[in-house]
């Protein structure tokens, strides 16, 4: 028996080990003439696939093409968060064998150009693999990887595959009055154009950079990708929304904006105007005066939409007054013009703070009852102020009500200011 060898004269030096044991092949010298050995090297199909010829010896001292075949890989995210870096890896093959020792040129272009650009060249591992990362990536990008080797005779064509980056961006109103409801929103986005759609969302809240966030909200964005908080604020406040990665897409930047709550402003003599949101008082020309000043919220809003605040410091001394309602409040003024007076809020539903709490200029003190609470024929308040050193309420018709009226009209005015 004669053993023959195939030498491919190009790979020799460059096949692995197990690549060039199977160019070895058997024959018995029963014919005259002994047969060419072929060995044919393949793949299987891939779009990356580029055929080489190499050189093998027959018996008889001629040559044989002998097509080898290459193949590489690429993997990458589909997605990566704005600002962060992809990882991307290559698998380089000939035939069922990986190629190791061998490099691999990583390229990048942006989606649609012609011209690459190198990003690197990384050598295979003994599995065949190489790998390298990218740049921080803040739009997509189309990246390929080759493999030529030395001769130029074993080579692949570009694999390719692009990496698209997941973005969220935040939106509020600069500048709020206190109590009123503002929609904050977050647009959760794919290479910052595309909205993208019903993907849960999560929203924290915090009063400053140096606070820690609360216990996340969550939200879902609607079909153009946009998730909305709906809320009030009483004091300044800072969102943060992020979607935290789903459905095969990378998670989003936290997004930060801050909702900045007006400073309750007073008249210059220190009295502050009652609605949280003067801005939803009826106009002037609606207000009666009888014990105290009535007047109606727009649209004849109560409850929550309808928030009342302290006119200045003082302290509750009393809840519920007989024909103003169970939960009308009565303040002991300790500052602005009325203080060591009473001043009353009539036909409220909810307090907010009981008795004995002493209370800030601004802070929230009641809502508009709804309905009809105590002896009126719908929503509104009526604010009056005791006589000086007189019981806690009430004044009688008139008494007072004019000195109430020019206070509300002045800090109604340096509100809207």
């Amino acid at each position: 028996m004669r053993v023959h060898r195939l030498v491919p004269a190009a790979l020799a030096s460059h096949l692995p080990s197990r690549l060039r044991l199977a160019a070895v092949g058997v024959v018995c010298a029963t014919a005259a003439v002994a047969a060419p050995i072929t060995v044919l090297v393949t793949a299987g199909s891939a779009s990356a696939d580029t055929t080489a010829d190499t050189v093998a010896v027959a018996p008889n001292g001629t040559t044989a093409a002998v097509p080898a075949v290459s193949h590489v890989t690429l993997s990458v995210p589909p997605s990566v968060t704005k600002g962060r870096t992809a990882r991307l890896s290559a698998h380089l093959t000939i035939g069922p064998l990986a190629l190791a020792g061998r490099p691999l040129q990583f390229v990048g272009r942006v989606p649609g150009a012609t011209a690459w650009s190198p990003v690197a060249t990384a050598t295979t591992d003994r599995n065949g693999v190489a790998a390298t990362t990218t740049h921080a990536l803040s739009a997509p990008m189309q990246y390929g990887v080759r493999y030529v080797d030395a001769a130029g005779l074993i080579h692949s064509n570009t694999a390719m595959a692009v990496v698209h980056t997941i973005d969220m961006r935040a939106s509020a109103p600069t500048l709020v009055n206190a109590n009123t409801q503002v929609a904050v929103g977050g647009h959760l986005l794919k290479d910052s154009l595309h909205g993208i759609a019903s993907q849960p969302v999560k929203v924290w809240l915090r009063t400053s950079s140096a606070s820690a966030w609360s216990t996340p909200m969550s939200l879902r964005t609607n079909s153009k990708g946009i998730a909305i908080l709906a809320r009030r604020f009483t004091r300044t406040t800072q969102i943060g929304i992020r979607f935290l990665g789903a459905n095969g897409l990378a998670a989003s930047p936290l997004a930060i904006t801050t909702v900045k709550v007006k400073t309750v402003t007073a008249a210059s003599s220190g009295f502050v105007f009652p609605f949280a949101n003067p801005r939803e008082v009826e106009p002037m020309g609606n207000w009666t005066q009888d014990q105290g000043v009535d007047m109606f919220a727009r649209g004849n809003a109560c409850g929550a939409s309808a928030v009342l605040v302290a006119v200045g410091d003082g302290v509750v001394i009393q809840e519920g007054i007989s024909g103003f309602g169970p939960t009308a409040p009565v303040l002991r003024m300790t500052s602005g013009p009325f203080t060591g007076r009473n001043v009353y809020y009539g036909h409220t539903g909810h307090v907010y703070v009981g008795v004995g709490a002493h209370v800030r200029a601004g802070q929230p003190l009641a809502q508009i009852g709804c309905g009809s609470v105590g002896y009126s024929s719908g929503p509104h308040l009526e604010i009056g102020v005791g006589v000086p050193g007189g019981p806690p309420c009430c004044p009688g018709m008139h008494q007072t009500s004019g000195s109430m009226l020019q206070q509300l009209v002045a800090s109604l005015r340096a509100a809207l200011a």
